[in-house]
């Protein structure tokens, strides 16, 4: 939602600052815009607007939450891309593609084969024929 959607919802004008916050309450919540901007007109007719500060604490608190959260979601992709490395090399050490099907779980058969490219080694048959259904599909 865009400050300009929330200030005709809701009839109400406010600073970036203060969007930034309702937008972080909004965006951690499952509700409708409209349904959203209604709570806070309710608010604002029954006076309950002395709950700024709460608000403010939560959004922040939200907006933390999700800095952790992306960082520990990049922590993951790269942990996970080092195990797909390591699979894929034991899947081709041990001649055994359970290994691989293992690393395909993890990030996925696109990234299998290229990983698998990159690290020099030869192609499965499965990557092989993923190769080809993805030119097939390009062509």
């Amino acid at each position: 939602m865009t400050q300009k959607e929330f200030e005709d919802r809701t009839g109400w004008l406010i600073k970036a600052e203060d969007f930034y916050i309702i937008n972080n309450l909004y965006m951690a919540t499952e509700m409708d815009k409209d349904v959203f901007c209604k709570e806070f007109r309710s608010m604002q007719a029954s006076g309950k607007l002395e709950i700024r500060q709460s608000l403010k604490e939560i959004g922040n608190r939200i907006g933390t939450m999700e800095t952790e959260n992306q960082t520990m979601r990049k922590a993951m992709r790269q942990r996970n891309a080092d195990l797909a490395d390591f699979l894929i090399g034991k899947a081709h050490a041990y001649d055994d593609t359970d290994f691989r099907s293992q690393a395909v779980k993890l990030v996925g058969e696109a990234d299998v084969v290229k990983r698998t490219i990159e690290l020099g080694l030869p192609l499965w048959d499965e990557d092989r024929k993923f190769v080809l259904s993805m030119i097939e599909t390009q062509g």
